[in-house]
């Protein structure tokens, strides 16, 4: 009798050390959030074959009747990623609010992505179209688009699965979240100030405070920000690591992110998949937006 007493004094300790943590976790989170917000228009994917200057992930691009099809470097035609109806920014500033956004990608295994210089252009390209034609015809868009080697590429190396409708939702404010590079600093500071008892070197050593069982990895989360990670504007979301610090860091600004979305509707019900279920994000400098300069934008994706 007097093991299992202690016992469960043992557990109910173990229970009140993990509330006493995570109470103080999501306070301190809650804080930082508060403190450092930014705007965001976050969208949803919807299965089908949008118009031709309509918000989309895939399917036609528009051109405008005097530009040809974007090629990579190789001389192949890149293929449409995404495509923006700007009207829809209207909550961004910095951001245009009219024309269309596209953001093109490589066939390839690596989706146009140069992992040693994300900025490289050569597999991707970010345009912007301030004014849009309304009598093109996607026809003749369809026309424009150079024939695919088929010995090289297939649509299996794209990472858009279907043709799908953005739905841009309305702005709003979202706190920085914990894969931003300054997120480990504040917190750690913040903590060690609560509890000088039970510092810690960074954030995530605060779950070895807590018995296995009781861990809660939520607990620095933003409740309402759940995956599927799709957005304009705010904090990126990875699944690795931010890529910018020491190298990108001027490219302050989350352009474009596509989260993969996969959906339990049977055989090839997945819309978008970033290789292992990974997420894509595309950056700019806050100067070079307002001046609507997409020559220098860093386009890098990753997976678990």
């Amino acid at each position: 009798m007097m093991k299992r007493d202690k016992q469960l004094e043992s557990n109910e300790r173990a229970r009140q050390i993990a509330k006493e943590v995570y109470d103080l976790a999501r306070q301190i989170t809650a804080e930082i959030q508060a403190e450092h917000r930014r705007p965001c228009v976050r969208f949803t994917l919807e299965p089908g074959e949008p118009g031709l200057l309509d918000s989309k992930a895939g399917g036609t691009p528009y051109l405008p009747p005097d530009m040809a099809w974007p090629l990579d470097s190789g001389g192949n035609g890149l293929s449409l990623l995404a495509q923006v109806d700007c009207a829809g920014l209207g909550g961004l500033d910095g951001f245009p609010h009219t024309g269309l956004l596209q953001f093109w990608i490589a066939w390839g295994d690596a989706y146009g992505v140069n992992f040693d210089d994300l900025t490289d252009p050569g597999g991707f390209r970010v345009l912007y179209h301030e004014t849009a034609d309304p009598s093109v015809t996607a026809e003749e868009v369809r026309a424009k688009c150079p024939p695919r080697p088929e010995s090289r590429y297939d649509d299996d190396w794209l990472p858009v699965f279907k043709t799908c409708r953005i739905r841009l939702s309305a702005p709003a404010e979202q706190g920085m979240n914990e894969l931003d590079p300054r997120f480990d600093r504040l917190f750690v500071e913040r903590w060690n100030r609560a509890r000088p008892d039970l510092r810690l070197e960074y954030q995530w050593k605060l779950h070895s405070l807590v018995a296995d069982r009781l861990r809660d990895y939520s607990a620095t989360g933003q409740p309402g920000w759940e995956a599927p990670y799709h957005q304009l504007g705010g904090y990126p979301y990875f699944t690795q690591s931010d890529p910018r610090p020491g190298r990108y860091e001027e490219l302050d600004t989350l352009l474009f992110q596509l989260d993969s979305e996969m959906r339990d509707t049977g055989k090839g019900g997945d819309l978008v998949l970033w290789g292992d279920c990974g997420v894509a994000n595309f950056f700019i400098s806050r100067e070079a937006l307002e001046k609507r300069d997409f020559s220098r934008v860093a386009y890098t994706w990753d997976c678990c």
